[in-house]
């Protein structure tokens, strides 16, 4: 990859800049930061840039999606060609001068002080926000406030030479975010791959969404993912985004593709890429959302949810 042209969800000290040193291919060519999604998105397309990095989805907060939409509405050929896991965790950095000083204020993104919340409120700290954490860590770093202090990757805070005072700020702990590796060309198979389908009915009628899953199912393709985007026309509109486990070059998926195609719906190729292991590897387990109940009591909570609201009140 030398001599070539990676640009990255900017600045310099993001989550995003952290995800080239996790890459499966180091690159060793040119590495520039963008300030937006979209910038990112564009010079790959527009063949400024041979590759691009940016965020597809949070552990915590869900789909970015600033990405998917530049992704699935604007551009027409930039196809993801890897995924890659950063785990995100959150640090206090401060000036090395005012290491010891008691931490009054914090510059942060929006995004962080939402994952960071019982660590503010329990400091009674005051927030001002950021374009970016990157962003705080360099107006801590040029400042030098005694009591001022960043939260940020630890990649922000050694950018810009900041001490971590305290590090695992986050609500969550073990949050990650998967990034996305785009080119304007197909990735090869390897044998473990995933494909990202963007599927728009075009067809207006009943059972028209369960027919297309149905397409997948008959013929043993697992689904790995599946989500929703308005398609900004009207109310009730959607597209809908899948990933299924194989690559586009497999006549097994490819048929399943084509007849999606034949029930009524529209299809975009978002990329086949290998499949992260820390990804195809992940289940539910305790992780059930409140109010939540399994099959083994199911029945008995069903009954006595439509009997509280069914009976007469005396």
């Amino acid at each position: 990859m030398s001599n070539k042209k990676l640009v990255y969800l900017g600045p310099p000290g993001t989550f995003t800049h952290a995800a080239i040193d996790l890459m499966t291919v180091p690159w060793t060519g040119e590495i520039v930061a963008e300030k937006e999604v979209s910038d990112v998105v564009f010079a790959v397309e527009s063949g400024s840039a041979d590759a691009g990095l940016v965020p597809l989805e949070n552990s915590v907060e869900g789909d970015v999606l600033s990405t998917l939409d530049e992704l699935i509405f604007r551009a027409a050929q930039c196809f993801i060609n890897e995924e890659i896991v950063v785990p995100i965790s959150f640090v206090l950095a401060v000036p090395s001068n005012s290491k010891n000083a008691t931490v009054k204020k914090v510059l942060t993104h929006p995004h962080a002080a939402a994952q960071c919340k019982e660590f503010l409120k329990s400091n009674n700290l005051e927030v001002e926000f950021t374009a970016s954490t990157a962003d705080a860590c360099r107006i801590v770093a040029e400042r030098k406030e005694e009591g001022l202090a960043a939260i940020a990757a630890t990649k922000g805070a050694d950018t810009f030479g900041l001490y971590v005072k305290q590090t695992r700020l986050e609500d969550f702990a073990g949050g990650k975010t998967r990034m996305a590796l785009i080119s304007r060309k197909l990735s090869p198979p390897t044998g473990r791959d995933k494909t990202t389908l963007v599927i728009t009915p075009v067809a207006d009628r009943n059972g028209l969404l369960a027919d297309i899953l149905a397409c997948f199912s008959k013929r043993d393709i697992g689904l790995t993912s599946i989500s929703s985007r308005p398609l900004k026309t009207r109310l009730g509109e959607y597209t809908f985004l899948i990933s299924t486990r194989g690559h586009i070059g497999e006549p097994t998926l490819q048929a399943a593709i084509m007849d999606v195609g034949n029930i009524g719906a529209a299809v975009k190729v978002l990329g086949s890429y290998p499949m992260n292991p820390e990804i195809s590897s992940a289940r539910v387990g305790e992780s059930l959302p409140p109010g939540s109940v399994t099959s083994d009591v199911l029945k008995e909570w069903v009954t006595r949810l439509v009997r509280d609201v069914t009976e007469v009140p005396r």
